[in-house]
Formats: C-alpha cells, sequence, structure tokens
C-alpha cells in the first residue's frame, strides 16, 4: 500500500526562559498538519478540546495531559470529514505516530515457536489414546536445550498434520508420565514416540533430529502405511535424564517400544 506524507507547518517563536541541554519536550507554538493517504484515508491532528467523539463520522479523539496542564487532543478521521473547527493548531509529533506502529507490531507478531506454543496446542494423552488417530509423544523439559531448540520444527510440522495426527506433550519433571517413560525407555530428551491409531508404538525419535525425519514419519503415520520411513532414530544430540526404575549400566540394555534391547552404547543412554 503507498503512502504519500504531506506537510505544512508554521512555527512562531516561542516565549519562555532558553533550552536546556538536557533532553525536555518544548512548548510548540506552531501548527503542523499531517496528510497520510492510504485506502482509507486517515488524518491525524491535534486540538486543545477535550475527549469526544463524533456520531456523524467516524471521529475518535484519545486525549492525553500536557506539560502546561492543558489537554492534547490525537483526532483519528475518516477520508471527506472536514477539520475541526475549534482547532487550536497544536502539533502532533509524528514520532508519537511511528511509535504506536513500532508497538502494535511487537504486541501482534511473536517470534518462533516455544515449548510453551506446543504445550498450549497438545492433545492429553487420555484423549490421544481413544480418539482413533495415529499420535506424537514427545518427552522433554523446559530446561532441555534441545528441546527448546527443535520446538519450532515439530510447531511446523504440527500445523501440517494437526488435523490427522496427534501431537502430545509429556513433561518428564511431572512425576505423573513415570510410569510411560519407563514403558518409552526414556532416558535422554527429546524422546519422539510414534504410535498408530492404535496406540501400538511404530518407532521413535531421540535427541537432536533433523525435520525431514519428523515430517516424513508424521506424513507416513497420517496415510496409515505399516511402517515409517524412519522408524528408530537416535544419532542426536539429547539431553540424559534419570529415572526411578531406569538404570543405567555399561553394557545394559533398556526397554525398546518394538521389542528387543537397545544397548546403554547407544546414544539415548549418554545423551
Amino acid at each position: 500500500m503507498a503512502f504519500a506524507l504531506l506537510a505544512t507547518s508554521r512555527v512562531a517563536p516561542a516565549p519562555g526562559p532558553p533550552a536546556s541541554a538536557a533532553c525536555r519536550r518544548r512548548p510548540v507554538t506552531g501548527a503542523t498538519s499531517f496528510l497520510l493517504r492510504a485506502h482509507p484515508r486517515v488524518v491525524a491532528s491535534t486540538s486543545s478540546s477535550s475527549a469526544s467523539s463524533t456520531t456523524g463520522g467516524v471521529s475518535r479523539r484519545l486525549a492525553a495531559p500536557s506539560r502546561r496542564g492543558r489537554q492534547s487532543t490525537l483526532t483519528v478521521r475518516a477520508a471527506g470529514e472536514a477539520d475541526d473547527a475549534r482547532g487550536g493548531g497544536k502539533t502532533l509529533a509524528g514520532a508519537g505516530f511511528a511509535v504506536g506502529i513500532a508497538l502494535f507490531a511487537a504486541t501482534n507478531f511473536g517470534g518462533a515457536p516455544t515449548l510453551a506454543a506446543l504445550e498450549k496446542d497438545a492433545v492429553p494423552l487420555d484423549v490421544a489414546l481413544t480418539n482413533g488417530r495415529p499420535s506424537v509423544v514427545e518427552f522433554y523439559a523446559d530446561w532441555c536445550e534441545v528441546c527448546k531448540e527443535s520446538a519450532p520444527v515439530v510447531y511446523d510440522v504440527e500445523r501440517q498434520y494437526g488435523s490427522k495426527v496427534n501431537f502430545v506433550m509429556l513433561n518428564i519433571d511431572n512425576t505423573k508420565w513415570g510410569g510411560e517413560m519407563e514403558q518409552y525407555g526414556v532416558d535422554g530428551i527429546p524422546h519422539i514416540v510414534f504410535l498408530d491409531a492404535k496406540g501400538s508404538s511404530e518407532g521413535q525419535v531421540v535427541g537432536k533430529f533433523p525435520k525431514q525425519v519428523l515430517e516424513a514419519n508424521v506424513a507416513a503415520l497420517s496415510e496409515g502405511r505399516d511402517s515409517l520411513p524412519y522408524a528408530k532414530v537416535a544419532e542426536g544430540v539429547s539431553s540424559p535424564v534419570k529415572v526411578a526404575g531406569i538404570v543405567e549400566t555399561p553394557g545394559a540394555a533398556v526397554d525398546d517400544p518394538r521389542g528387543g534391547a537397545v544397548s546403554s552404547s547407544d546414544p539415548r543412554a549418554h545423551g
């Protein structure tokens, strides 16, 4: 959208003491008007009148106290509305308008997706195991740096397949999930388990993983395939965890949800 900014000003000498070296807001004695052309056009100006609204057109005034006890009013009018006849010609610095735009952008546009965002959209485990859809179950912790780094990847894949696949988040710091951690052999996080529509494990990914691995596995789940492209991935960096009932011993094995055992030399045992 193109904008054209026209400015006219009348400045008269300001009475009072000379300006000091400190940064202070100086009294305004002239008048400056700005015309911002867009669709619809919006005109911003100020007057010394009190806060009010016009019923005949789109007009609102936001009053703010001035330095001298008067009231400066910001008026926003739709294109075609006449200038306020009572306007005293007080100047509104254009910087204020720019600051407002910056604050709006900062408030409405966030940064990269976080673990908190994933938690908010997560499907409860009991629901995921009974709604007839395949599931992606991630064991994580708020202190896990690898989990934080992987959050945007999981978020993107969830946005793509969330209508067909459950995405479940289980925080290992919650002792409630101790049984599930032991069941799936969780000794490093992030630890992702892929469940089919019946709740049976089809594969797992442990540690840092590329997006294509997660995306390919979730796509296979959503299509009901018999096997996953990456049924067992444990080559990435993970954060080690200690869970009651899971003992790390050199040469020992931990349970694998698909059967068999995984040696402790596997990266999952050491993080």
